[in-house]
């Protein structure tokens, strides 16, 4: 330690005006002491607190991760016909590229350590690694279809259908060291006002970049399949799904079609030797086809009902019949060798089941009623039923509470139905007559029940 004395100070212009200003009286400038080079910054004559930790040097950047390998291309797939010729057909999938490698963290700039710092001072941190980059996969091998009439003919072609190798994952960057700290601990003193004390403070070491992760090798692409033909003529067409109007289809036929085909094993002992394919191939049986028309019976004309209706032809022979959703159908299946015919006896588009409204609501005690009306006027058609829910509360009071009287399905000989108007004479349900007669309030819940063949729906109306 060295003492600092006033002729420092004194001997400069202005010096002692500093001291006044700095509010240093003479006894406390004649005492001041400092470790080595410590500036007038370092000593904290106003009291001051101590400054946040502060960085020194510059971090290294990180490495930039590494680019994906490309895929490899898929074969593209071919029909030949046998001949008896030896005959050698690549199918193969070409390989995936490797992937980049990842670029290595930047170097830091480790600067001198600052001394003698009233705050704590980190290191600067070295630069992660940049990722490797994924390796590209492998393309598919082909799918070769083989016509042919002799199937030792089978043996004279040399198929090469493997799949594509994956590409290599590239290898992940080098992350850098941070920089370290020279000294990780020092104190400086400080004097207010006659009173002086150490300050510790201390260092921290730059962190370490991290290395990047090596790329994932890509997969190998899948075995081209084999299909054989067993006649040299080409596959006939096929339609085995149709889509149409229910209105295009009623009292109209369509053809549908589908070839047939059988899955067998050990693909390899069929052709010649050496040859790369999957195991598993496909085999051709046969080929059928199938008509279908729509019978319409229904009383509504057929042109109104324009949603498509799905068919497809099962390789059993069975025709599948999706109905539109928007439909409620009456009908039956018929099957007659190779035509099938579907039945229609009835349909409601499914938006008019549940069109009801409450209308009148009349009458007191025995001769209270509610009246439902069929705003779609489909009630000639459509099976109705009524489930009811009455709750009664005393008019008086500010707060009501409902007390559930009846809870259950309205009877059939309360039930008039007028074509589309429904009256229904709830004042006869088994509740005591008080509850249905003036100055009682009501609250009264019908569930409609509508039915069509297997189809059903329901729709609460409520009156209070």
């Amino acid at each position: 330690m060295r003492s600092v004395p006033m002729t420092m100070f004194s001997n400069f212009p202005g010096g002692a005006r500093y001291l006044a200003r700095l509010g240093i009286s003479a006894l406390t400038a004649g005492t001041l002491t400092l470790t080595g080079w410590v500036s007038l910054a370092a000593i904290d004559v106003c009291g001051s607190a101590a400054l946040a930790s502060h960085q020194f040097g510059r971090d290294g950047r990180d490495g930039r991760n590494g680019r994906a390998g490309r895929n490899g291309r898929d074969s593209a797939n071919q029909t030949v016909r046998a001949t008896g010729n030896p005959v050698r057909i690549d199918l193969a999938g070409t390989d995936g590229e490797d992937g980049g490698y990842g670029e290595d963290g930047e170097w830091v700039r480790c600067r001198r350590q600052p001394r003698n710092e009233r705050r704590n001072l980190q290191a600067a941190a070295g630069g992660n690694g940049g990722h490797g980059g994924d390796g590209g996969r492998g393309g598919d091998g082909g799918s070769l279809t083989i016509h042919y009439a002799n199937s030792n003919e089978l043996r004279q072609i040399l198929v090469t259908a493997a799949g594509g190798r994956g590409g290599r994952g590239g290898r992940g960057g080098n992350g850098t060291d941070g920089c370290n700290c020279h000294d990780r601990r020092w104190s400086v003193e400080v004097c207010k006002d006659g009173t002086c004390h150490n300050e510790e403070y201390q260092c921290y070491d730059g962190r370490d970049g991290t290395d990047g992760r090596n790329g994932r090798n890509g997969e190998g692409g899948s075995l081209g399949g084999l299909v054989l033909v067993n006649q040299l003529e080409p596959l006939p067409q096929e339609t085995p799904e149709q889509s149409q109007a229910v209105a295009s289809l009623a009292n109209q036929t369509v053809t549908l079609s589908r070839n047939l085909w059988d899955t067998r094993d050990n693909a390899k002992n069929l052709l010649a030797s050496g040859s790369t394919v999957a195991s598993s191939y496909r085999f051709y049986t046969g080929h059928i086809e199938r008509q279908f028309t729509l019978d319409w019976q229904a009383p509504q004309t057929a042109q109104t009902f324009t949603e498509s209706l799905d068919l497809e032809l099962r390789p059993n022979g069975q025709i599948d019949i999706d109905f539109p959703e928007a439909y409620w159908l009456l009908g039956e299946t018929v099957e007659q060798e190779t035509l099938t015919t579907y039945r229609v006896d009835g349909i409601v588009p499914v938006a008019e089941v549940a069109q009801l409204a409450l209308g009148r609501v009349d009458g007191r005690s025995r001769t209270f009623e509610v009246n439902v009306v069929d705003l779609a006027q489909r009630s000639d058609v459509l099976e109705t039923r009524f489930e009811v829910r009455y709750s009664t509360a005393s008019s008086s009071g500010r707060r009501r509470r409902y007390d559930l009287e009846f809870d259950g399905p309205v009877p059939a000989d309360l039930i008039v139905q007028d074509h589309n108007r429904f009256t229904l004479a709830l004042g006869r349900l088994p509740i005591r007559s008080q509850l249905l007669s003036g100055g009682t309030r009501a609250q009264v819940e019908l569930t409609i029940i509508r039915s069509y063949g297997n189809n059903s729906a329901e729709q609460t109306l409520t009156w209070t």
